[in-house]
């Protein structure tokens, strides 16, 4: 089981993810928001709430559009994660990043650096 601060920081880079294009699609959130209920065993509300939080968060901080700005952020949540951890978070992330059939120039970046960090 994977321990509650663990499952915030996936879900921190999960968000992240999402915003980095510019925006967080609906079909991104209930990706994670599924697909991290799941994979974390944490409760959907429980991931509902924190992916709101940290949209709006991520945004008003100007990591959308900026991946260097949401790198930032992800390193910080990259940290504490153990190695399996860490692969997790990154495969849920590239699943975001590819949910809108089309990822765009600011996914890629943050998605090949984020590979290199993990």
């Amino acid at each position: 089981m994977i321990n509650p601060a663990s499952v915030q920081n996936i879900v921190k880079l999960a968000a992240l993810t999402a915003v980095v294009d510019g925006q967080a699609s609906d079909k991104e959130k209930n990706f994670i928001i599924d697909e991290a209920s799941y994979m974390l065993r944490s409760s959907q509300d429980e991931i509902r709430f924190q992916i709101e939080l940290l949209i709006g968060k991520y945004q008003a901080k100007g990591a959308a559009n900026n991946p260097a700005i949401a790198l930032d952020f992800a390193v910080e949540a990259l940290k504490p994660l153990t190695s399996s951890e860490k692969h997790l978070a990154f495969h849920i992330c590239q699943e975001v990043a590819n949910i809108d059939r089309e990822a765009k120039e600011s996914e890629i970046i943050f998605i090949l650096k984020l590979a290199e960090l993990t």
